[in-house]
């Protein structure tokens, strides 16, 4: 999938079925846009200027210029991928790297967020994406060996019916990839009001996601920045291992 396509996606309960149409249009002429006119792309695409400048800011980017820019890059990134051979100490060293980086990222947070855990009577938590429930539900039961439990929410619906049991004495975990908030930023304001404990799991960006929680913790990950790569979770699953290793070593200092 190229840029346009993922920006489609992730925008998709915001555009009309004339948007659509339009994007997909504009789809057509992808290869084209580095060294395209506005006026001229819209006019391949048989729709207005401001239409084409509409559906731009509605997916996401800053105006034309800047649309322009970063299809430029990828186009760019997808050349270099094609062309580039994979390199097996290149792609350990990162991933090691990655690893010791959310290891770093963590180290003043994680004990604080396994005590909190271990403090709050009832426990709640929820993954954004099909790869981010199995994760959190992995967690969930591997905590289930040490006598510590989570209620695992499989859907946003369960997530808004379950702010109904929530108060000042339950925490609730939110594992996210981007950390946008906008299908469920009501069910966080809710929570906040009933003085729920929010733990946000990440990717390490700047994300709405991460300013509503009260605790926050950050995976390394470049699949944001490399959207032609699939998401290797290698560094989510280290850190969700680590905080489990932290929460039970906090729970044998209590004993």
């Amino acid at each position: 999938m190229n840029l346009l396509e993922i920006r489609t996606s992730q925008y998709m309960s915001k555009l009309s079925s004339n948007d659509l149409q339009s994007l997909k249009e504009i789809n057509t002429h992808y290869t084209d846009i580095p060294n395209i006119l506005m006026k001229d792309l819209a006019e391949r695409c048989y729709i207005s200027i401001s239409t084409l400048h509409r559906i731009i800011l509605k997916i996401g980017f800053n105006g034309f210029s800047d649309f322009k820019i970063r299809i430029t890059d990828n186009l760019k990134a997808i050349e270099a991928a094609k062309e580039s051979l994979f390199d097996e100490e290149k792609y350990l060293q990162n991933y090691l790297s990655n690893i010791t980086l959310t290891k770093r990222l963590n180290e003043g947070e994680i004990k604080k967020v396994a005590d909190v855990i271990l403090e709050k009577k009832s426990r709640f938590c929820f993954g954004t994406g099909w790869k981010q429930k199995q994760v959190i539900n992995n967690f969930s039961n591997d905590l289930l060996y040490y006598k510590e439990s989570f209620i695992t929410l499989r859907t946003e619906n369960d997530l808004r019916l379950s702010t109904d049991t929530m108060d000042e004495n339950s925490v609730l975990i939110i594992l996210s990839l981007s950390g946008n908030t906008e299908n469920y930023s009501e069910v966080l304001k809710t929570c906040k009001i009933r003085n729920v404990t929010i733990i946000s799991i990440t990717s390490d960006k700047i994300n709405s996601l991460s300013s509503f929680a009260d605790y926050s913790l950050y995976y390394k990950e470049n699949v944001l920045d490399n959207i032609d790569k699939h998401w290797d979770i290698g560094t989510l699953n280290f850190l969700v291992n680590y905080l489990i290793e932290v929460i039970v070593h906090q729970k044998d200092k209590k004993i």
